[in-house]
């Protein structure tokens, strides 16, 4: 399998896991100093609005505090596009951007578009295996409404 390949699995795999709620099989995608971020442009402060930064254990504290949180219900299904993979110079590491759209089906069965953006992933080889090192969300959209706590 090519490294391309690889990777379009591994961004592809990042989201069904998190679709499934299955978080412990998102961190298992994750290198050890993973970091992630979601992050949405505001034309009224004219600067990045920061939502949620956690590296690799902070996800994992969140998750485990989940059941706790006031949480949307309904399920979260994230269609993404890979768009661009580039090698990083004189490294074992790829940038990757893909698009991404976020929909949500309510109990009802209703769905609807949530949150449009785009995946800003850094991927590596870490002891054979394909990892994310990096995942910023870059959103378009910037109202999630409540109930929003897990990874986009």
């Amino acid at each position: 399998m090519s490294d391309n390949e690889a990777i379009r699995m591994l961004i592809a795999k990042s989201c069904l896991t998190l679709d499934d709620g299955d978080f412990s099989a998102y961190l298992a995608l994750c290198a050890p100093d993973y970091a992630y971020r979601i992050k949405a442009w505001s034309p009224e402060l004219r600067n990045d609005m920061i939502w949620l930064e956690h590296d690799r254990d902070g996800l994992a504290g969140l998750f485990a505090t989940l059941p706790e949180h006031l949480q949307r219900s309904g399920r979260l299904s994230r269609h993404v596009s890979t768009a661009t993979i580039e090698a990083r110079e004189n490294t074992e590491a790829y940038g990757v951007v893909s698009s991404l759209i976020v929909h949500h089906t309510d109990l009802d069965g209703r769905t609807q578009t949530l949150a449009v953006g785009r995946y800003k992933d850094t991927v590596a080889w870490v002891d054979g295996a394909i990892l994310l090192s990096a995942r910023e969300v870059a959103l378009e959209t910037r109202d999630l409404g409540i109930g929003l706590h897990v990874p986009l």
